[in-house]
């Protein structure tokens, strides 16, 4: 039992335990901190209402950061994304050519180039486009498609024939997984085609990955963890064999 602990710790634990168990019931938080039911209840409806949890009858369940709207995956983990999307945008450079595909993590990093620094950047996601208009420096191309309202990005054949022209210095690469057998991974058939092509257009190729991404496999495969050339992911000591086994296939792995 733990007397007097106060609803941001109950809230770690809770996001804890689904990251590790997949699910809570109201009667195991209850116990744990000696809280009632109804608090109990109130903190898996807060975090409900953020999208963080998905409630069932007596229960929280773990959700797929894919299966949120836009706006609510943009807040898990942000103040994590935040800081290893730091560490990814030192890697542009001045005059490079960079390629963005969308996604919340993509998003945190374009947020993070110095507004002074000139390069020229082709995203698919409306959402980076408008967050690097900001840059006066920046040249930004935003890739026409059919909008893909889950991903908020636009995918389709138009994109890919664009992405096909395109060569790059750094492609930045959102993921929902990844792992050392597996490789890169996501949810949906033609985000992991748009996402393969701008791999491939890529000369160095960058994923940035939460905690919760490292050693999950999502349904469908955009390449092989030999494609990505460096991967900027928590410190976590549960994370090492995963990261080791990274490393083996030549991956340099960053920590932030």
């Amino acid at each position: 039992m733990q007397a007097n602990t106060s609803p941001d710790e109950r809230r770690s634990f809770i996001l804890k335990s689904l990251r590790e168990n997949g699910r809570l019931t109201t009667t195991d938080l209850a116990s744990k901190f000696d809280i009632s039911e109804d608090s109990a209840r109130r903190d898996f409806r807060e975090l409900a209402a953020e999208g963080l949890i998905q409630r069932v009858h007596g229960a929280a369940l773990q959700v797929s950061s894919a299966s949120q709207p836009f706006v609510s995956r943009y807040k898990i983990s942000a103040g994590t994304k935040a800081r290893l999307a730091r560490l990814a945008a030192e890697h542009v450079e001045e005059d490079q050519v960079v390629l963005f595909d969308g996604g919340t993590t993509n998003l945190a990093i374009a947020t993070q180039i110095p507004k002074t620094l000139p390069f020229s950047a082709i995203t698919n996601s409306p959402q980076i486009a408008n967050a690097l208009s900001e840059h006066r420096s920046v040249e930004t191309i935003l890739l026409g498609g059919v909008f893909d309202t889950r991903s908020q990005m636009t995918v389709g054949s138009a994109v890919l024939d664009a992405v096909q022209r395109v060569r790059a210095d750094i492609c930045f690469t959102g993921v929902h997984g990844i792992d050392a057998e597996v490789g890169l991974t996501t949810p949906y058939y033609d985000e992991a085609l748009t996402k393969a092509a701008m791999v491939a257009a890529g000369i160095k190729v960058i994923a940035v990955a939460t905690k919760d991404k490292v050693g999950f496999r999502a349904a469908h495969t955009i390449c092989g963890i030999a494609s990505l050339d460096l991967l900027i992911a928590e410190n976590h000591d549960d994370l090492a064999p995963q990261l080791s086994a990274i490393r083996r296939s030549k991956v340099i792995v960053e920590h932030g």
